[in-house]
């Protein structure tokens, strides 16, 4: 009886200390810093579609964030996407999608040894909310926020 009563005891104040975690959390988050970059040639051969003898492989493409100054080679093994990158199919588009994660204002996009772009943006921060609010890609801007529905663009190569 008694042990039946420490183990009651024990579940109201575990629920207790959930509902208290959870009002703490209660505020809504909403981050979004990605962008989703179709890359063409002149001619419009999908360059991230393996069947294309000029495409990019996906395993050559490596993301380096800019920091103080310096490139650091993104790798963070216990994410989803660890290099901040992944390619996707729109099937509706028909198209390939290069998906880079923006951390950071300036992110080097490596696609292959002698091809490196520059991506650069301003993100948002406000109460729990991060968000992309301009993009330029090589210098041109690309991306504003509220200007563009979409945050998928195409680079032609």
């Amino acid at each position: 009886m008694k042990q039946l009563f420490l183990l009651l005891i024990a579940f109201v104040f575990l629920s207790s200390v959930n509902a208290q975690n959870q009002a703490k959390t209660k505020q809504a988050m909403y981050v979004n810093i990605n962008i989703d970059i179709a890359y063409t040639d002149k001619a419009g051969n999908d360059l991230l579609d393996a069947n294309n003898d000029n495409h990019f492989d996906a395993k050559d493409i490596t993301i380096y964030n800019m920091v103080n100054g310096e490139k650091i080679k993104v790798n963070k093994p216990g994410r989803d996407y660890p290099n901040n990158h992944f390619i996707f199919k729109d099937e509706a588009a028909k198209t390939n999608y290069l998906r880079v994660f923006l951390e950071t204002e300036m992110v080097l996009v490596q696609l292959n040894a002698t091809t490196t772009d520059t991506i650069k943006c301003t993100l948002k921060k406000t109460k729990g909310n991060t968000h992309i609010e301009k993009v330029w890609y090589n210098g041109k801007c690309v991306f504003k926020y509220g200007k563009t529905v979409s945050q998928a663009i195409t680079i032609v190569k």
